[in-house]
């Protein structure tokens, strides 16, 4: 990019660094296939063929919520509001950097869980699995007093660069 977009690339991103406050939430959980399909993993009874597929060869399952804080939204709307590509380039700077923050989470885990390794991060609105998971998953996880994460009417999160997800654990043999 040329010098002076390259320049602003590295203050809105420094801005967005400046404003989050990375929080998260970690619950392992066993994983039963119950007989007629469906799967119990700790509070959660779950039927989905999608997250089925994730969760063979698993024994565990990690419930999970990450966010990088009410700060960043905060910064989100001001530079929305201001109707500049700034907005633009903070939001895909956010997206990056929640979804780098659960990757070093997750790996960070590996060790402590005796994991060979993680299924992937399969989240509540994703392909069979109804996005109305989010409320019994935030639940288990008492994501409002542990990451500051709150639930809308519209099952969607606040902060709004918050993930959740159900992910298998592949045990070391």
């Amino acid at each position: 990019p040329p010098p002076e977009l390259d320049r602003r690339l590295d203050e809105v991103a420094a801005e967005v660094f400046a404003a989050m406050r990375p929080r998260h939430a970690e619950r392992v959980e066993p994983v039963v296939r119950q007989v007629d399909g469906t799967y119990a993993i700790g509070p959660l009874a779950l039927s989905s063929r999608a997250l089925a597929k994730e969760l063979a060869g698993c024994s565990r399952a990690l419930l999970f919520v990450a966010t990088l804080g009410a700060e960043v939204d905060t910064l989100l709307r001001r530079l929305s509001v201001l109707g500049s590509a700034d907005a633009l380039i903070a939001q895909a700077v956010a997206a990056s950097l929640i979804e780098t923050y659960c990757d070093r989470v997750q790996a960070a885990l590996l060790p402590d869980l005796n994991a060979a390794g993680y299924a992937l991060r399969f989240a509540p609105g994703y392909g069979d699995l109804p996005l109305a998971v989010q409320r019994p998953l935030l639940a288990a996880l008492d994501a409002r007093r542990t990451a500051g994460v709150a639930l809308l009417d519209s099952d969607l999160m606040a902060p709004s660069k918050t993930i959740s997800a159900i992910i298998g654990i592949r045990d070391i043999i």
